[in-house]
């Protein structure tokens, strides 16, 4: 077989495997989906033991869909660098662009061989090209070379009872079921430990009060020293006693200074007497209260009083000799016309 006739039949395996790995990955979450449902009802119906084990199931399932996951992105890079594999050099060493993700699918192959079948289909293809001895020594993982990720979730033949315990009560907790996780198992949390000695620590003592009678007489005022007569058997507080000083403040006079009175201009009359009482008869229409009406005083002087013109009885004698004249003249002047 040629080479280039050989690297177009691993691309088409590659990509096959790549998409045999999306479906697988989608079905089995789907598959754990409904499985944790099935988990709570058995949590419900006080079923625990057969709960925990169909969570070791769901833990294992987990862990092969992050594996899955890992190797779609191994392959993706397998797919991008197939020139490097081509292009081998004639001593035959492998690129090493692409020894990491090619020892982690030989590694993972025979863990996922009955899920996806080409698995086995790349590892004899590789056989091929590079040789048995070193895909053997890829499969058992002598160069050192598989993710610790990878190892951890392929390799994994033991589910630690702890993990199941976390599973259990998260599973619990989406599905709103009560559930007492087994104490003696989460002992081994350091987290859930400190958290249940926060839970299970007593209450601190409460506060001493100070009780007060309030039957006890009140100090005088000239001071607040000793301690006080009989009581109902409360503590009493002591107050100290008010300074004294040498020489008191002086008293000041409270009374006001008088000043000056200036007459600025005239100052308003005081308010009349108030009206007499109305009459003692029944009153007609709605009883209305008005307050008393002051009469008008106008504070500005008098105008001067100005001559008043005679009556008409007087003598006009005067006026009426003059009016005569005038009209005397006025007719000589127009006989000469």
């Amino acid at each position: 077989m040629s080479n280039s006739k050989w690297l177009a039949e691993l691309k088409t395996v590659l990509q096959v495997a790549k998409a045999r790995l999306d479906v697988r990955e989608k079905k089995k979450t789907e598959q754990v989906a409904k499985e944790r449902y099935a988990i709570a009802d058995h949590v419900r119906n006080n079923k625990t033991p057969r709960a925990r084990i169909a969570v070791e199931h769901i833990v294992r399932e987990d862990y092969k869909i992050e594996a899955m996951d890992r190797l779609q992105a191994y392959i993706d890079t397998l797919l991008m660098r197939l020139q490097l594999i081509k292009d081998r050099p004639k001593n035959g060493a492998v690129d090493p662009a692409v020894e990491q993700p090619l020892a982690n699918i030989l590694w993972a192959a025979p863990f996922l061989a009955q899920d996806i079948p080409e698995m086995i289909q790349i590892t004899n293809m590789f056989k091929k090209h590079f040789g048995i001895e070193y895909v053997s020594m890829c499969e058992q993982n002598k160069l050192e070379m598989v993710d610790v990720d990878l190892l951890r979730c392929l390799s994994c033949n033991h589910i630690p009872k702890l993990l199941v315990e976390k599973y259990v009560i998260e599973i619990c907790r989406s599905q709103n079921v009560p559930f007492e996780p087994d104490p003696t198992v989460m002992a081994q949390d350091e987290f859930w430990n400190i958290g249940q000695r926060y839970v299970q620590a007593p209450p601190p003592p409460p506060l001493p009060t100070v009780q007060t009678s309030y039957d006890e007489k009140r100090p005088p005022p000239g001071g607040f020293g000793g301690n006080g007569g009989g009581g109902g058997g409360g503590a009493r507080l002591d107050y100290p006693n008010a300074p004294a000083y040498e020489n008191p403040p002086p008293n000041y006079s409270t009374t006001q200074p008088k000043y000056p009175q200036f007459n600025a201009g005239p100052s308003m009359p005081h308010p009349c007497a108030p009206p007499p009482p109305p009459p003692a008869g029944p009153r007609l229409g709605f009883a209305v209260d008005t307050p008393p009406q002051v009469p008008f005083h106008d504070p500005f002087p008098a105008v001067p009083r100005v001559p008043m013109m005679p009556p008409a009885g007087q003598d006009n004698s005067n006026e009426n000799d003059g009016f005569d004249d005038l009209a005397r003249r006025f007719e000589e002047l127009r006989k000469r016309k």
